[in-house]
């Protein structure tokens, strides 16, 4: 069925390109989001783990950054490493400004999510709860930026000389009303991987964040607050449609590009058919599962002047945050001679 679904497809020529049929984006109002008192913030595991393995890696404080959508309930689908320039010592973490910025607008324009607080450690203070400093900073950000509220996350490691535990402690700074002080924030955590943190991996966009190291440490060494026992992990919702849309632009921009020529996008019932123009008359297209993360079905290389469809072979698996993967099978299936079924990937 899929087959057949696609050959009527392909026999069709071009039309003049349309927009992509993925939905854009809604614009995030920072300056409304709700207030969260006595409320949670919705954490992936792999964030949580990403902030105790870089936790795990210093014996002085350090930190990084909190992206995510504050919405109904703010939910943290990236918890970063600080920049190159951070300024690090055994009672002060700063974060690298200028690198913040950058990624800031980078997460922004790639995937719609929001700067919306940091994390940071302290290994000798002891402190589990925001510093005089700490709080200065935030709210100082809070008003340049005019949010309306932000998180912070304060990590502890309970001494030890092998396996320490990682204790992290999150705090809500709620500016919309006459609430001044930072009050504690529940997490409920999300089992399993982000899945911007997985298209990230999958497109090996900024290697300097290494976001393979949230498999360095377990959850087993974690603890939220003053539990006695790991963190419970909740079952992850589908992947977002904002999420899911901002993958298959990135994927058509990056075919534009290659091709230097508009991609048809074809919304089918099983996902979506990318077609990219290889020399002229062929065509290659890409069959995508609705299902995250939208796995490669089939490819497919088409003559449009007889009508001719010849499926490739792949020799591994891909899925549409593939970007090189998928990027090479194009440049593979363009250089081939006609007729060529076989792609190495």
């Amino acid at each position: 069925m899929l087959l057949k679904r696609i050959k009527r497809l392909f026999k069709r020529r071009p039309v003049s390109p349309k927009e992509p049929e993925t939905r854009p984006a809604p614009r995030e109002d920072v300056r409304s989001a709700p207030r969260q008192r006595d409320s949670h913030l919705l954490m992936w595991e792999s964030e949580l783990r990403a902030i105790a393995a870089e936790t795990s890696a210093w014996t002085i404080e350090t930190g990084g950054d909190l992206f995510g959508r504050w919405q109904d309930t703010p939910t943290v689908y990236l918890a970063t490493r600080a920049g190159p320039k951070a300024i690090r010592n055994t009672t002060h973490f700063r974060l690298d400004v200028d690198y913040l910025r950058q990624l800031s607008e980078t997460l922004a324009t790639d995937w719609s999510l929001r700067y919306f607080g940091d994390w940071h450690s302290h290994h000798r203070l002891g402190l589990i709860e925001p510093s005089s400093g700490d709080r200065r900073r935030i709210r100082g950000l809070c008003g340049r930026n005019q949010f309306a509220s932000m998180a912070e996350i304060i990590v502890t490691v309970e001494d030890s000389r092998r396996d320490p535990i990682i204790r992290i402690h999150p705090w809500l700074y709620d500016l919309s009303g006459d609430q001044d002080a930072p009050t504690p924030l529940g997490i409920k955590v999300l089992r399993g991987l982000s899945p911007v943190r997985h298209a990230l991996l999958a497109s090996g966009t900024l290697p300097e964040q290494q976001f393979a190291s949230w498999q360095e440490i377990s959850c087993d060494r974690i603890r939220i607050g003053d539990d006695k026992s790991p963190p419970a992990l909740e079952p992850p919702p589908a992947a977002d449609a904002t999420t899911r849309d901002k993958t298959l632009a990135q994927l058509a921009r990056a075919l534009e590009a290659a091709s230097t020529e508009p991609i048809e996008q074809h919304k089918t019932g099983f996902g979506y058919i990318f077609v990219a123009k290889l020399r002229e008359p062929h065509y290659l297209g890409f069959a995508l599962s609705a299902d995250w993360p939208m796995p490669v079905l089939e490819v497919h290389r088409l003559n449009r002047d007889t009508g001719t469809n010849e499926p490739l072979k792949l020799t591994a698996a891909l899925a549409a945050s593939d970007i090189p993967g998928i990027l090479e099978i194009y440049r593979a299936a363009n250089a081939a001679p006609n007729g060529a079924g076989h792609v190495d990937r």
